[in-house]
């Protein structure tokens, strides 16, 4: 770590106001602009990061030019706003679908060049599909079906789903001759496929672990590729067309796929401010970010299939993380009570331990990278394990302060629309249920 100044005066953090704003923005448009290109699970709304943008800004905390960072990046939230806010961003995500959204919705494109590549994508497209189709139903496909497991797709369409995702391939070599933004260009056609694959597919609607409707609907899931790829992918143009006209195209993104409890790439204090969403639990329990980015990726994106099977496996608390650090329940009050409440029911201390232990490692690279006296932003949710709820917020509060942050604000936040269950099974027991998240904290905290 660099020598970072402790002895520096550091200019009030925005306290005027912040606590008077009412974060509950209901009924805000939380798709507006590319927002709404692509669904994710336990988004962020991007009324969140704004607002705090915004008032940061006015009280002169950060100014256009500085730099947000995000570690848990997700669908590119923060990133998004950041740009608009006249910033530049960086995050990480381990999640391959996670980067590539983050890239698509926060990198503007001229509105023409995405035009041009969008007509030239469609083409003969719908008579391309038919070939697809007539060549499937004859036995004569000469297409791989791409590494999705077998039975989640309907056939043909799955093959029909392939030849866009290499027509996107062909285009993106055709146009490097003629661009420098191709690559921004194709990662963006490859989102409106991605909200293809996920329409196309057995999936349930609605839901983020993979589950598919039952056997006897799919004989009547006859999805028409063509339509529904063009349509996304014309909504999608025109939200990137009213973005791209309202963002500074001078400011970048960078996204490194990358695990945050280790973010080597990214500078020491080299960010402003921090805004970000942690995940509320390890993935296999809570929201399981690679089973819903899996077909996706795969498809649109060509990832492998061992690649997106890791991602829930790597999360915080997931099977790849870190030996647990016994003094953890020194540094936090909260969680010792928290863990000694899960034993005495005999439940899973040492899975909240795990999770609040890689949590407590991206605390560490959070203070690497944030500039002396600058804001952190947490938005956590809290849980429950075992029928013992999980007091996040206090948590994540004490563990920042035993690395030196300093507590400016824990704001309570009701959540209208969160895209979360409001209620799971704790125990996987038929029939019982237990309350889940309804709302949620933003925890401000100043960098030593």
């Amino acid at each position: 770590m660099t020598d970072r100044s402790r002895d520096r005066a550091h200019p009030p953090l925005g306290e005027s106001g912040i606590t008077e704003i009412d974060w509950t923005f209901a009924g805000a448009d939380t798709r507006r602009l590319t927002h709404g290109v692509h669904s994710y699970p336990a988004r962020m709304i991007p009324q969140i990061p704004a607002t705090v943008l915004s008032h940061f800004k006015r009280e002169g905390v950060i100014g256009d030019g500085d730099t947000v960072y995000d570690p848990f990046s997700g669908s590119g939230t923060t990133a998004v706003e950041g740009r608009l806010a006249g910033l530049h961003a960086e995050a990480n995500d381990i999640n391959p679908l996670a980067c590539l959204l983050t890239l698509a919705k926060s990198r503007p494109i001229d509105p023409e060049l995405l035009e041009t590549a969008r007509l030239r994508l469609l083409d003969g497209l719908d008579r391309e599909l038919r070939r697809v189709r007539s060549a499937h139903d004859a036995g004569t496909c000469e297409l791989e079906p791409s590494a999705v497991r077998e039975g989640w797709f309907p056939e043909p369409q799955l093959y029909e789903l392939v030849a866009i995702r290499n027509r996107i391939d062909e285009l993106g070599e055709a146009l490097s001759d003629t661009t420098a933004d191709t690559e921004d260009v194709t990662r963006f056609l490859r989102v409106a496929l991605s909200v293809t694959v996920r329409r196309v597919s057995y999936q349930r609607n609605g839901e983020y672990k993979r589950h598919r409707i039952p056997r006897e609907d799919r004989k009547d899931h006859d999805p028409d590729v063509y339509a529904l790829f063009t349509d996304t992918l014309r909504e999608n143009a025109e939200r990137m067309r009213s973005y791209s006209q309202r963002v500074d195209h001078a400011a970048t993104t960078t996204v490194h796929y990358a695990d945050a409890r280790d973010a080597r790439a990214v500078d020491d204090d080299s960010a402003d401010i921090v805004i970000t969403s942690p995940p509320y639990g390890d993935h296999s329990t809570t929201v399981a970010y690679g089973q819903f980015s899996q077909d996706p990726a795969i498809i649109a994106d060509r990832c492998g299939y061992d690649e997106m099977k890791a991602v829930d496996k790597t999360g915080l608390g997931g099977a790849y993380g870190q030996e647990p650090i016994d003094d953890l329940e020194r540094y936090s009050p909260s969680l010792a009570r928290t863990l000694d409440a899960l034993r005495k029911r005999d439940g899973r201390a040492t899975d909240a331990l795990s999770f609040f232990t890689d949590f407590y490692s991206v605390i560490e690279q959070v203070r690497r990278i944030l500039k002396p006296g600058q804001p952190v932003v947490w938005v956590l949710a809290n849980r429950t394990m075992s029928r013992v709820p999980i007091p996040t917020h206090l948590i994540a509060t004490e563990l920042c302060e035993q690395l030196g942050f300093e507590r400016k604000h824990l704001i309570p936040r009701k959540i209208p629309t969160k895209t979360l269950p409001w209620e799971n099974a704790p125990e996987n027991v038929a029939g019982q249920t237990g309350e889940m998240m309804a709302s949620e904290y933003v925890v401000i905290m100043r960098c030593p």
